[in-house]
């Protein structure tokens, strides 16, 4: 492609470690493509039932799965699995198939007519199953699941079957129970052992629900791993810090995005992609009855039998383990870097010579940017694994090297190393939430005449991480009841930026953007790929609008943290500037006895460049014609303009151009409607008029008027380029009643209508 690929990732709670590392694997994959990363979190479809809290207004965050379009993301990953938790298979697909028509991927979700992207469940289930009964002896085993809805808990609970009855053990119903996914399962564990007083073992469908396992089998006095034989499934960040770590199956959703988007270029040149299942690995650990990590059983994986030779095998073996699939220009250096500590160990072990050289091998390692793609444990197996190998070699060569103290170094400088990263995360979102409150304080304390500082709102926060972030609003009043149909608006008003550069309010002409340019317009740097994140402001049933960033991808949580501080500050903003309104109407009450301002109200209502009515004037006017009573029952019509071509005009003649062709179709919509009818331009390109009309055929007749007195103007002008514009007419009936917004977005709609078939026609327009 000519230009950089915009991808979208759908996704859940981004606070959710599962989401957190799928958007970690989307996003190193984009930065192998070039790409930029367009993030959507919302939360859940389907309804929520007890056992879920706090969701009381957790609908509202939904409103980002409204905002990918053709025209701003070539692809679309939605994480289907986890968004459809609580839904059933309908809704999933209903909701899939209410998406953009752009290419579409479910990452563990399989719905009809779209490909998709999972884990090998069944080898998962497979592996730990055959672990736990040929290793550990178990016959009985139960089994909590996850819902039906989701396609990992049905994939699994599926192979669960098949393995028991090809096994040839009894399986009795009472031995399945269903869970939901979440920690809350301990219910449905207690109703598991009350039924079943023989188990040998209890396999979890998910690391989550393992966790209340634990706490009833501690009420009842059982040990994982010596009263009963405990698994999971995932291999969840917190699994190894459990009491007992946690047996279970590695399944990093990392991988799995990172595989996923790497393959989006090939779907869209091609328009088809097939569905893809990843593989699993047993993680071996003391809930299931082992003592700790197998250096044999890890060993064979990692081919350690080479190790002495430094055979290429062995090298390949632990830079597969470790990087998995993560194999791109980004991770060239760390994994060269692993390689040639596996070497430099090899040759120590071999020689006796070169401790130094190995040491500093290490050090480099640890000091790059594995941990960005290696998780910490698996590390530790590895170092485990070679020294249990290299102390097996050197006992039957007979040579007198001692690798304990040696790699004991090693899990120091690692530790440290990990200690040092995680103590950095939390003194970062320690300064963002101290920021965040800071601002609200100075902004509250801080005097202000006419519009409310929101741009102080954005103060710091690059400084802080968020290399670009962007306030937008929402025109008018926004409110979303649970069971109401929301539609999100086509334009926002863009209200503050910041970067490295500082904040930046844009003026009132500039602020109105389309909303599907929200990531990419002329106050977004764009010179660089970008992974950015969209979160919903609002407060209860209370709309705002969003909040747009730049991020780090490790800084992901720190997202909502901003987000619901600004969501709380602006309601408080918009409290104060409700009551200094009431303020100014009472004073301004007052001096209309004393003095005449109609002029300078006039000029705060009038566009600098164009001279017609800005966004303030426009709306003021027009809501006077509609409602004055001698209009009422009249006919009525919304012209939406947009002018074409005015960032080609820009680029290519100067700002200067651009603004000469402005004011002709500002002078051409003055000489195409009478004088009492109200011409708007509401910001950037975008013109609006609102006229009384009589004639039937109203839209033909303007319409063929603009063409006419466009080619005057244009002959007249003698300029190389055209000076044009797309419409949308809308009609309606004045009355008190009318909605002004909602009647510039169906003029809006029609005009996009008129745009579209420019493309089609005459190529690219802005």
């Amino acid at each position: 492609m000519n230009r950089r690929l915009n991808i979208g990732l759908l996704i859940d709670d981004p606070n959710n470690y599962f989401t957190s590392q799928a958007c970690k694997g989307a996003d190193i994959a984009a930065r192998a493509l070039d790409a930029n990363l367009f993030i959507f979190p919302g939360h859940y479809i389907g309804k929520p039932d007890g056992r879920f809290e706090n969701t009381e207004f957790e609908y509202q965050y939904n409103i980002v799965f409204d905002l990918p379009t053709r025209n701003n993301v070539d692809i679309l990953y939605v994480m289907l699995g986890t968004i459809g938790s609580r839904a059933d298979k309908k809704q999933q697909k209903a909701f899939v198939d209410g998406l953009p028509p752009i290419p579409v991927v479910n990452l563990f979700a399989d719905i009809e007519g779209y490909p998709y992207v999972t884990f090998d469940n069944a080898a998962g289930i497979g592996q730990v199953l055959d672990h736990l009964v040929d290793r550990h002896g178990a016959e009985k085993i139960g089994y909590v699941s996850g819902p039906m809805t989701n396609k990992d808990a049905v994939d699994r609970l599926e192979a669960f079957r098949a393995y028991i009855q090809d096994r040839g053990f009894p399986l009795e119903e009472k031995q399945i129970v269903y869970g939901d996914f979440t920690e809350n399962s301990d219910q449905v564990v207690v109703d598991l052992l009350d039924a079943n007083d023989d188990l040998d073992a209890i396999l979890f469908a998910n690391d989550n629900m393992a966790v209340g396992g634990y706490r009833v089998l501690e009420e009842r006095g059982l040990v994982p791993g010596k009263d009963i034989l405990v698994a999971g499934y995932d291999d969840d960040i917190f699994t190894a810090s459990m009491t007992p770590p946690l047996t279970t199956v590695e399944n990093n959703p990392a991988v799995l995005t990172y595989k996923a988007v790497l393959s989006a270029p090939d779907f869209i040149d091609k328009g088809q992609m097939s569905n893809m299942e990843l593989r699993t690995h047993l993680v071996q650990r003391r809930s299931c009855g082992c003592l700790g990590l197998d250096p044999e059983e890890i060993g064979k994986r990692l081919h350690t039998e080479g190790m002495l030779a430094g055979d290429r095998a062995y090298v390949e073996a632990v830079t597969e383990y470790l990087f998995d699939v993560f194999d791109d220009e980004n991770t060239r250096e760390t994994r060269a870097l692993l390689e040639d500590f596996c070497i430099r160990f090899s040759e120590y072990l071999r020689t006796g010579q070169g401790r130094e050289r190995t040491d500093l091998a290490f050090k480099k390692l640890v000091d790059s940017e594995i941990l960005r793609y290696v998780d910490t444990e698996r590390l530790f197996n590895v170092l485990q694994t070679m020294q249990s190998e290299g102390i097996r070699i050197l006992q039957q060569a007979g040579k007198d090297i001692i690798l304990d103290d040696m790699v004991s170094e090693y899990y120091r400088q690692l530790s440290l190393k990990g200690l040092n990263m995680i103590n950095s995360e939390l003194s970062k979102k320690t300064r963002v939430s101290r920021l965040v409150n800071s601002q609200m304080g100075n902004i509250f304390i801080s005097s202000h005449e006419g519009q409310p500082p929101y741009d102080l709102l954005l103060n710091g926060l690059s400084a802080a991480g968020f290399s670009q972030s962007f306030l937008y609003f929402f025109q008018g009043n926004q409110r979303h009841m649970e069971d109401d149909l929301w539609k999100c608006p086509k334009s926002l008003l863009l209200i503050a930026c910041s970067d490295k550069d500082g904040v930046r309010t844009p003026s009132e002409e500039m602020q109105l953007i389309r909303t599907e340019k929200m990531f990419i317009n002329e106050f977004v740097r764009t010179k660089d790929r970008m992974t950015m994140m969209v979160f919903p402001l609002f407060v209860g049933e209370s709309l705002y609008g969003f909040f747009v960033n730049q991020l780090d991808i490790s800084d992901i949580s720190n997202v909502s943290i901003v987000a619901f501080q600004l969501s709380v500050s602006i309601k408080s903003l918009l409290m104060i500037e409700e009551q200094n309104n009431i303020k100014k109407e009472l004073q301004t009450s007052l001096e209309k006895f004393m003095l005449d301002n109609s002029i300078l109200n006039r000029a705060a209502k009038i566009d600098e460049l164009t001279g017609l009515y800005n966004r303030r004037g426009f709306l003021e006017y027009t809501q006077k014609i509609i409602t004055d009573p001698s209009n009422r029952g009249c006919n009525a019509l919304i012209c939406y303009a947009d002018m074409d071509n005015l960032k080609m005009i820009n680029d290519i003649y100067g700002h200067d151009d651009g603004d000469f062709a402005l004011r002709e179709i500002a002078a051409i919509l003055n000489d195409t409607f009478r004088s009492t009818d109200v011409i708007g331009r509401l910001g950037g390109d975008e013109f609006v008029v609102c006229a009384v009309v009589k004639t039937g055929n109203y839209e033909e007749t303007i319409k063929e008027r603009i063409r006419i007195i466009t080619e005057k103007h244009n002959k007249s002008c003698g300029k190389p380029y055209p000076i044009e514009m797309s419409t949308g007419i809308c009609k309606f009936i004045c009355s008190n009643n009318v909605d002004i917004y909602e009647l510039i977005e169906q003029a809006d709609e029609k005009l996009y209508v008129e745009k579209n078939k420019k493309k089609a026609t005459q190529g690219s327009y802005r």
